[in-house]
């Protein structure tokens, strides 16, 4: 299962939609807190969910699924190709299950306790979409015959944010439900990176909670994941990380001037994706400036990210093949292998600088990349 994919559910399973009945023209500051205020009137939703993906302006992909939901923290989904529907998801409040029919295998991740993003978490986010943002409404639209406020966001030039992915947000809010019914989010060039919009909106209809019942395939191996087990890697020195990574840690020879090593971590598997890896991090710092050097090893290789095959541009690391882009604005990324190792060169860097870090980076000296 994809990690944008897995995050979207996620998202679907704990955010609350907003509702109400008023008509009256409002302030970008009254809608949002309407919409803080109109969560409980909505106890079950579906919809159709169309979501396209961008790289530096160009849609690279896109996909729409139906999707059903019901406090607290039910969901089911389905993908739509060629006007077929199949399952990719359900969440009975307590697990989410998917199934890969090429494995015949289950997936069953056990829910947080805590919702990843619960209801006091998005008045958060509104509060610090209204605090950390300037947001102006730009008038009223329809969106699938639904009349909508159009709110838009920028972040502010001079806020701690300044190197956010994200430059600018537009929002639909449908008056009736308070729903945001579509969204379109810019990178940091003004170039449109996400577009999401629904349709067929339908609310409190009374869905049965049977229809968030999974039934396991025949003969399906079931593979169980605890997201409440899951450890965030420790911050510690490159001497401890060297002590306890399995493969020797390959280190950059030249650093930009004023950088300098901050933290390393270590990082043994993922809960949302199928394959077993061991990551090592290297964080470099400059007051407010960053830049990570990642080295991964997989026990099976996973797929070619689509994204980055697609628009990043070909380059050469000392003699390997590489990809290069800087789809996310001023935030760039390189990857390239060295033998076994899969890695990554992110951050703010500028992309001759970012070059000559990866090709600083020395060749394994032991045999296998084994300790």
């Amino acid at each position: 299962m994809k990690k944008t994919k897995v995050l979207s559910l996620m998202i679907l399973i704990s955010l609350a939609l907003f509702a109400s009945g008023c008509e009256e023209e409002l302030s970008a500051e009254e809608i949002a807190t309407k919409m803080q205020e109109k969560g409980e009137s909505i106890k079950d939703y579906s919809c159709i969910m169309h979501t396209a993906t961008y790289a530096n302006g160009e849609k690279i992909q896109e996909n729409e699924e139906r999707v059903i939901s019901k406090k607290p923290r039910m969901m089911k989904s389905w993908t739509i190709e060629q006007g077929k529907e199949e399952v990719a998801a359900v969440s009975d409040g307590e697990f989410l299950w998917s199934y890969d029919e090429g494995t015949n295998t289950v997936t069953k991740i056990k829910l947080p306790e805590e919702p990843l993003i619960n209801e006091s978490d998005y008045v958060g986010l509104i509060e610090g979409f209204l605090n950390k943002t300037n947001v102006s409404l730009l008038g009223i639209e329809e969106v699938d015959g639904r009349s909508a406020y159009v709110l838009e966001a920028e972040l502010e030039a001079k806020s701690e944010e300044n190197h956010s992915l994200v430059s600018r947000t537009k929002m639909w809010v449908d008056k009736e439900t308070w729903m945001a019914l579509k969204c379109k989010i810019y990178d940091s060039k003004g170039n449109l990176m996400i577009e999401t919009e629904i349709s067929n909106l339908k609310v409190n209809t009374g869905i049965p909670d049977s229809e968030f019942e999974f039934e396991v395939p025949a003969g399906a191996e079931i593979k169980v994941i605890d997201l409440n087990n899951l450890e965030v890697p420790e911050k510690m020195s490159l001497e401890e990380a060297r002590k306890k990574a399995s493969f020797e840690i390959l280190v950059p020879e030249y650093i930009p001037e004023g950088y300098a090593l901050n933290y390393t971590m270590i990082d043994y598997k993922t809960a949302l994706e199928d394959q077993s890896h061991e990551t090592v991090i290297l964080n470099y710092q400059k007051e407010d400036e960053f830049f990570h050097v990642t080295q991964t090893i997989y026990e099976d290789k996973p797929e070619e990210d689509v994204m980055l095959a697609q628009t990043a541009e070909n380059i050469s690391i000392n003699g390997k093949e590489g990809k290069y882009t800087n789809q996310f604005g001023e935030f760039k990324l390189l990857a390239w292998n060295i033998g076994e190792f899969e890695m990554t060169l992110s951050g703010f860097l500028e992309k001759a600088e970012m070059l000559k870090i990866a090709e600083s980076i020395p060749e394994p000296a032991l045999e296998n990349n084994k300790k």
